[in-house]
């Protein structure tokens, strides 16, 4: 079952360990730094392309069974082979682009060194074995990627940081969780069909769904744990902005194949493929829900990167989307899973080429904005030329590699609704043509507003054209893009059918993928029907835009703030409810001392009196005696006086002793009053405090986030954690090189 090789090793090791070289050399000459970074990655990319060859015709595995008691298994298909392959093309591209890029940044040594080490993390996860593996080169990838988004070390970085920090950690404890599931239940963590036994375990599959969407979908961009994107993209340098929403979100969408694809599948037991379905039809939703808002947002915003991340974001949904409707036709899938295949190809090389044109338009103009842009097509015809034909492959225009993709994920919902007959894939069907009308549009706003028009204040300043190295980058990415769209069929032939033979779908599906309908007369009226969708949307936000204003409670921000807050004022409450509560408990034992002390008291007087009493009973009954005794009388009344006196200042201080007790009990209500006011003042003071607050955190923050709630404590930590993770990772690979 396949042949043994160090080569998928070899290719994580290298850049991992290249990053160590990189780190000492760049401290003692930069250019010695940058060709050991352009040849450790050429490297990697040379490796990619041996291993692929050899997954073109058998699986490669690699395993390293004594590590830390699970093991370190790789193993390589023909997924996996290609797409590493993909990654580390365009991460040695990124590089070349990188170092003019970056000659004007500070901490260049530190940024390649992450940058480097990603490399290998980011491949780690793709040619990982099991979900063990890529859980660990998954945690390594988000620590060593989060140097990368920090890089500028402004407030705005940090906070994005921050964000994507906390929200990748608390994806890779969802993964963590699923490790010690799938361990348990079926003795595995593998890439096999072990729909059977997690029902067998009695966990419900449903749960285990949840848990792997909040993994990979934080990576993957999907609504509503996307919101890192938006804030990690524009602060980032572009080179890192380009590996991140061409590659490192793709991991997410590779999780989400191994999962959807193999592990809920079921081995033997055909009536298990309702799971499939249900989980499919879920995945058309969210797929569907991620694309379209991702096309609003884009639309509405006027930042250049910001505008390629939410477009990052709705093409993942038409990832997602293609994957469910493949899942949702099980063994009919096909077109449904090549379509996602197809686009995850497609994506990596139409994204990375725009997010590097955005920076090659920054490195001369030092503006994001596009109000402040325009009128650069006669300074720059190359950028200009370059970005039409990236704007073409992600809107779908025949000939450009988007056109493929969308096509087949197009024929996927149309066959899901043939088959299945639902109305709401109908409707589904309605929302992606929308959908791709809307990218058109917010495509077409980024060149009109950069290239056309007049020039604006930053483009004034702009002489010069972006340089050979960069042109030649940027050749090579436009090379792939047209070669992909005008030889489509040999493309699908090549580059998915045999992607989908290691599935179990239909072999009529699988011959209906060699003759796929690209040039027919209904599928390239598509990209016209997307352009006029487009042009009216945007014609729609040049009249109105404007005015547009989203609600912000329509945020998913804002929502989770909404709700920390109301978290907070049940919190308040809580606090009041329990400071009530222990007034109360101390004025029941206040009074239960005050009876305590009180009933003996009571008592005491009691037999003061009965003593008494009876005194003056013997006083009586011998008082005819005493009487008698003439001799003794006088001396008797003196004793007896002296007697009496000293009985009623033994028994009779009652009124002192009552008058202490009042005196403290009225001493101990006082402070019980003030410390309960105390309290209560101090309540009142912190939440008018927090109202304070909020109010001049919505006037502050323009994105209307609230940064205390994601604010790091102290940079020099996070680095410092970092700093530990990634040794760590080199000291174990080091061993297993030794």
């Amino acid at each position: 079952m396949g042949s043994t090789s160090s080569l998928p090793l070899l290719m994580a090791m290298l850049p991992m360990l290249g990053s160590v070289a990189v780190h000492f050399v760049g401290q003692k000459n930069e250019k010695l730094r940058d060709f050991l970074v352009a040849a450790i990655s050429g490297a990697t990319f040379l490796i990619s392309i041996a291993l692929f060859l050899k997954v073109r015709e058998t699986i490669v595995v690699f395993e390293l069974p004594w590590f830390l008691k699970f093991g370190l298994r790789f193993n390589v298909d023909f997924i996996s082979g290609l797409f590493s392959l993909i990654v580390s093309l365009v991460w040695f591209l990124a590089s070349l682009f990188g170092f003019e890029y970056m000659a004007h940044e500070h901490s260049r040594t530190r940024f390649f060194t992450y940058f480097i080490f990603t490399l290998g993390a980011t491949l780690g996860v793709f040619l990982s074995g099991d979900l063990f593996s890529l859980f660990m080169f998954f945690e390594l990838m988000t620590f060593s990627a989060y140097v990368l988004v920090i890089h500028e070390e402004d407030n705005a970085s940090l906070h994005a940081g921050d964000v994507y920090l906390y929200m990748s950690v608390f994806g890779g404890l969802c993964l963590l969780a699923v490790v010690f599931f799938l361990e348990h239940a079926a003795g595995t963590t593998e890439f096999i069909p072990l729909l059977e036994q997690i029902i067998a375990s009695g966990f419900s599959p449903w749960l285990l769904l949840g848990f792997v969407i909040f993994g990979f979908g934080v990576k993957a961009g999907m609504i509503p744990l996307h919101i890192w994107l938006p804030k990690a993209h524009p602060v980032a340098p572009s080179p890192a902005s380009a590996l991140l929403s061409a590659l490192m979100i793709k991991t997410g969408a590779y999780g989400f194949v191994r999962f959807l694809m193999t592990i809920f599948t079921p081995l033997s037991n055909e009536a298990l493929w309702v799971y499939s379905e249900h989980f499919g039809y879920v995945f058309l939703w969210i797929g569907a829900i991620t694309m379209f808002i991702g096309a609003i947002m884009g639309i509405l915003n006027n930042s250049l990167k910001k505008i390629l991340a939410y477009s990052s974001i709705s093409q993942m949904g038409y990832i997602l989307f293609s994957l469910g409707a493949g899942t949702f036709l099980g063994t009919r899938g096909a077109v449904g899973f090549a379509g996602a295949w197809m686009h995850m190809i497609n994506h990596a090389f139409f994204k990375s080429f725009l997010f590097l044109l955005a920076g090659a338009v920054y490195l001369k103009t030092h503006e994001l904005d596009l109000r402040k842009l325009g009128g650069l097509r006669n300074v720059m015809p190359w950028a200009f030329g370059f970005f039409l034909i990236a704007a073409a492959g992600i809107t779908g225009v025949p000939g450009f590699n988007g056109y493929v993709s969308k096509i087949l994920i197009h024929e996927a919902i149309l066959e899901a609704y043939h088959l299945v007959g639902w109305e709401s894939l109908l409707w589904l069907e309605r929302i992606f043509v929308v959908t791709g009308g809307l990218t058109a549009a917010y495509i077409t706003k980024l060149w009109v507003s950069i290239f056309l028009g007049k020039k604006g204040e930053k483009s004034l300043q702009v002489t010069t054209d972006i340089s050979v190295a960069h042109r030649a980058v940027f050749g090579i990415y436009s090379a792939i893009i047209l070669v992909i769209g005008v030889f489509a069929q040999k493309m699908v032939n090549s580059l998915v059918i045999p992607a989908t033979k290691i599935y179990r779908f239909d072999v009529h599906d699988l011959e209906h993928l060699t003759h796929v309908p690209f040039w027919h007369g209904a599928e390239l009226a598509g990209p016209v029907l997307s352009y006029v969708i487009g042009i009216s949307a945007l014609l729609i936000v040049s009249k109105v835009g404007s005015k547009l204003k989203i609600p912000e409670w329509l945020s998913v921000e804002y929502i989770a703030y909404w709700i920390w807050h109301r978290l907070e004022d049940l919190a308040i409450f809580g606090q009041k409810i329990y400071v009530h509560l222990m007034l109360l408990i101390r004025k029941i034992i206040y009074w239960g001392a005050k009876v305590a002390i009180e009933v003996p008291v009571k008592f005491r007087e009691f037999g003061r009196r009965v003593v008494a009493f009876r005194i003056q009973i013997d006083f009586r009954r011998f008082k005819n005696l005493i009487l008698s005794l003439r001799k003794f009388r006088k001396r008797f009344e003196v004793e007896e006086i002296k007697r009496k006196t000293m009985v009623a200042r033994k028994y009779f201080s009652k009124d002192s002793l009552k008058l202490k007790v009042r005196l403290k009990a009225r001493s101990a209500k006082d402070s019980l009053k003030e410390l309960e006011q105390e309290l209560i003042e101090k309540i009142e003071a912190s939440r008018m405090q927090r109202i304070q607050k909020r109010k001049q955190q919505k006037e502050l923050l323009k994105e209307k986030i609230d940064d205390s709630y994601w604010n790091t404590i102290n940079i020099s930590f996070d680095s410092l954690i970092v700093a530990l993770v990634i040794a760590i990772a080199l000291l174990v690979f080091l061993s297993v090189a030794l």
